[in-house]
């Protein structure tokens, strides 16, 4: 699976929703997300996730593509493959959510839904 072309997929839903919230289709983000769910750019790089969810400023997009994934089998606790100084790296950077989660709903939402998918695991 081609992760640039997953990005982009991404990039331009997020802008459709940036422009219109109220009016969004989530189903193709729902779709995406699903595509996405197992696509690990493994001994190239990091995951799909990991270049869409660290170190943004989460909204109610983000948090429902990570539920979307999560519901499609997206594994956060996953570690992949990384460069040469990373041997192993998680699939998302845990640690900065749980931080961002401090001030911001979404990322607070995004974490539960992690934990209550580690549950039912």
């Amino acid at each position: 699976m081609n992760i640039n072309a997953l990005i982009g997929e991404f990039l331009d839903l997020q802008e459709q929703w940036a422009e219109a919230p109220d009016a969004f289709d989530w189903k193709p983000l729902q779709d995406l997300a699903a595509r996405g769910a197992n696509a690990y750019n493994e001994g190239a790089g990091p995951s799909f996730h990991m270049l869409v969810l660290d170190g943004v400023d989460h909204a109610e997009f983000h948090a429902r593509f990570l539920e979307y994934s999560l519901a499609a089998g997206f594994d956060p606790h996953k570690e992949v493959y990384g460069d040469e100084g990373h041997q192993h790296m998680q699939v998302l950077d845990l640690e900065s959510l749980d931080r961002a989660a401090a001030g911001n709903p979404y990322s607070a939402r995004m974490m539960q839904a992690i934990a209550s998918h580690g549950k039912a695991a």
